[in-house]
């Protein structure tokens, strides 16, 4: 699952009026121990078991050809469905309504996603009186604040369309998004897998997976604003059972100096949401 949460930040700060700025221990014994080959029928074999010092040459990356580097993040995003429940319960997800609140520099926000198979998405948030949709209804986007509506259009339509794809992460490479394998890096003490899915608009998202768990703890984006260019971290924590998947229930989000702390109140699968919402009004 991911929260859609990139012009959160900047939407919250101009509404209050704040500028933006700025183990290994060791693996699974039976985690990726797939032999992979490359084009060139070189076998990879010995650097995908549970041996440590193995798991330390994949870190430099050196020995690695881009087939192998592609089958290595596949293999870590295929723990991950594991770790949250397993492909067959996502795909079984039709629709979905997630509600989190926060606080955010003494003003309650509320931010309600709707989301519907394939690729349709409605992203309500609310900040004191004020409210702002963002809505992708399949193949048009818009923005709305209040009675007025503006489209999206360009690369923001672009990255849009892929937010608003429900289980992009099951099939990333069928929507010709390039996956890599990017090395091993500490997040907060806990050994993690680092891994790029690079869109076919040009942006790049980094992921961190838990070693341990297989869960994902971090992601990172860069993220264009008036104020210039950010990056756009967000952490994940306190994973819950809903209807036989794992979602985070705690969200943590840093653009510049700005930092956002949300709990989900509530998440409602398989509803039947009414096409209404996603409906963008000429």
């Amino acid at each position: 699952m991911q929260y859609r949460l990139t012009s959160l930040i900047i939407f919250i700060a101009a509404v209050i009026n704040v500028s933006a700025s700025q183990k290994i221990a060791s693996t699974h014994h039976h985690f990726m121990t797939n032999q992979f080959v490359d084009s060139e029928n070189n076998s990879y074999e010995n650097y995908f078991d549970s041996d440590s010092t193995k798991i330390e040459l994949l870190n430099r990356d050196s020995l690695l050809t881009a087939s192998a580097n592609s089958a290595y993040a596949r293999e870590i995003l295929k723990k991950y469905l594991t770790a949250i429940g397993g492909e067959e319960y996502l795909r079984n997800v039709n629709d979905r309504i997630t509600d989190m609140k926060g606080i955010v520099q003494g003003i309650e926000t509320e931010i309600i996603f709707y989301q519907k198979v394939p690729n349709k998405l409605c992203q309500k948030i609310l900040v004191g009186e004020v409210e702002q949709r963002i809505i992708y209804d399949g193949s048009k986007g818009a923005k709305i604040i209040g009675e007025t509506s503006q489209e999206i259009t360009g690369n923001e339509l672009s990255k849009l369309s892929f937010d608003a794809i429900m289980n992009l992460i099951l099939e990333p490479e069928n929507y010709n998004v390039k996956l890599q394998y990017k090395g091993l890096e500490k997040i907060d003490g806990r050994d993690s897998y680092k891994i790029s899915l690079i869109f076919p608009y040009g942006a790049e998202w980094i992921q961190f997976y838990d070693m341990e768990t297989g869960l994902k703890i971090r992601d990172s984006k860069d993220i264009i604003t008036p104020q210039g260019k950010f990056q756009q971290i967000t952490e994940f924590d306190d994973y819950r059972d809903v209807e036989g998947i794992r979602y985070p229930f705690k969200i943590k989000q840093y653009l510049g100096n700005q930092t956002l702390d949300f709990m989900i109140e509530s998440i409602k699968v398989n509803t039947g949401i009414s096409e209404d919402i996603f409906l963008i009004e000429k």
